[in-house]
């Protein structure tokens, strides 16, 4: 199997890059084994690449797999990876699937191990699969993921800094993330607009453990919500939405040491964490995701 040259492929099978999908083919070898080394899974591995596209990647997963699940959207990318790439490969299995819908518990349950995340991450997708990812964490060993800069930069950013907000918080929360490498637009075809960079996301048991994941949430996304707003204009002004009173919420703040006219982005995790658990023991109410 020769390393597919995404110009000459997609001209063969009548096709161009799709912006609604979010598609930039790796363009260099080098490049796709640099990413499959960093994922660097252990031997006998279950592997799910995120978007396959033309293969680049999977070449160079497939040899540290036991078995390598590739989830491709299109359709016409799904059938030339199974039966064209991968045709004489048992260990390797295509399904034409959005990932937003796939069932990463059931699957790491069904194959008895957790799985290894492998994949380049389109703009549109990148929330709602990290939400997706946080929620069913426990079917993870980790996940490499190839992510716009600015959206890594958002992800990794530090209390009081602007890129810090709810994604922040929450992602490092679950996981531990580490940074591994930026690519450039010239490594695609087409060239985004930007860089990417590589992160690795390994699920983690935070400390002190939240009581309560989705009243966590919540709290986030209510400190964040008017972001230039104080703590008292938001959490203590909507102290109702978590079934408490004024009094209440300003009380759980006094009682961590925080002040109501901070904002909610200087705010660090174990903070949020610790929030979130008083007023878990105050009997707040629960929000999911």
């Amino acid at each position: 199997m020769s390393f597919p040259h995404p110009p000459t492929v997609l001209k063969r099978l009548g096709l161009k890059p799709k912006k609604s999908l979010g598609q930039h083919f790796l363009l260099y070898p080098h490049q796709a084994r640099r990413l499959a080394q960093a994922l660097n899974p252990p031997v006998n591995a279950v592997i799910v690449e995120i978007g396959g596209g033309l293969g680049a990647l999977s070449l160079f997963l497939l040899p540290r797999a036991e078995r390598l699940l590739i989830l491709e959207a299109d359709q016409v990318l799904a059938a030339f990876l199974q039966q064209e790439l991968f045709a004489h490969q048992t260990r390797v299995t295509v399904l034409c699937q959005d990932v937003l819908t796939f069932d990463f518990l059931t699957f790491s349950r069904q194959t008895g191990a957790p799985l290894q995340l492998a994949g380049n991450l389109p703009y549109h997708l990148t929330s709602p699969l990290l939400v997706k990812l946080m929620q069913e964490k426990a079917a993870l060993a980790q996940a490499l993921l190839m992510l716009q800069q600015e959206v890594g930069d958002r992800l990794l950013a530090h209390p009081g800094s602007k890129d810090y907000g709810i994604l922040s918080v929450l992602l490092q929360y679950h996981f531990a993330l580490t940074r591994l490498f930026t690519l450039g637009p010239a490594n695609f075809y087409p060239p985004p607009q930007v860089n990417s960079v590589v992160l690795r996301l390994v699920p983690q048991q935070f400390e002190p453990p939240a009581t309560d994941e989705q009243l966590l949430a919540h709290l986030v996304k209510t400190a964040f919500g008017k972001r230039r707003k104080t703590l008292k204009n938001t959490l203590v002004a909507q102290a109702s939405a978590f079934g408490l009173t004024r009094e209440q919420m300003l009380a759980a703040l006094t009682d961590l040491d925080l002040d109501p006219s901070r904002r909610g982005e200087t705010l660090s995790v174990e903070q949020f964490v610790r929030l979130s658990n008083r007023l878990s023991h105050q009997g707040a109410v629960r929000c999911f995701y």
